[in-house]
């Protein structure tokens, strides 16, 4: 299924909504400040044979026991849900229908930080997860495409949300590339669903 463009040019139908104003300004820079105070830390990866830093800061929260492994070499341990975290959760469930029992917070320094090209596929989402995407402060480019296509761009604003579907993970990927542009810190929060824990 295909949309036309002015140019005759065909347009993908993107298993993607988004919400450019899901939070007001001010709900967003409450959510902001709240979320810099979050436990960050820098892992370390394992790529082709060494031990890298990643390329960002990261946080997670959720249920009791929902461990996120990616990359087969980083594990993040959930931490309590925080209250604005948990009330945002619910927020987004009840627009999207989708439940969530995790979130992983992904903090951008500056334009250097960045995530390349992925699907978020881990089997403790389950299959064919959906995942919400909740960005503050800075606008960042975030890109994707289905395995083999073409990239299509957003610029994710302060407080947008961004919902990629099921089926998503398993068609499609996604990145946030760098950029040379002076650009200032952004924060994404990734509200994903887990098949194991408790509440």
């Amino acid at each position: 299924m295909i949309q036309m463009s002015l140019f005759n040019e065909p347009t993908p139908v993107l298993p993607v909504t988004y919400y450019p104003e899901f939070l007001s300004q001010e709900e967003a820079g409450v959510l902001y400040q709240h979320c810099l105070k979050l436990q960050w830390q820098q892992n370390q990866i394992k790529m082709v044979g060494k031990t890298l830093l990643v390329p960002r800061l990261e946080c997670i929260y959720g249920d009791e026991g929902c461990e996120y492994l990616y990359s087969k070499s980083v594990l993040l341990k959930p931490l309590p849900w925080t209250s604005l975290l948990a009330e945002l959760r619910d927020r987004i469930t009840v627009l999207t229908g989708y439940k969530f029992n995790i979130v992983i917070g992904n903090q951008y320094r500056s334009g250097q930080d960045s995530i390349g090209w992925h699907a978020d596929n881990e089997s403790s989402m389950g299959l064919n997860p959906a995942i919400a995407s909740v960005s503050l402060g800075a606008e960042r480019k975030f890109q994707i495409k289905p395995i083999g296509g073409k990239p299509t761009d957003f610029w994710l604003e302060h407080g947008s949300l961004l919902v990629m579907h099921p089926g998503c993970q398993s068609t499609h990927l996604h990145q946030v590339p760098k950029t040379k542009k002076l650009v200032g810190t952004r924060i994404n929060l990734t509200f994903r669903p887990h098949v194991g824990g408790k509440k």
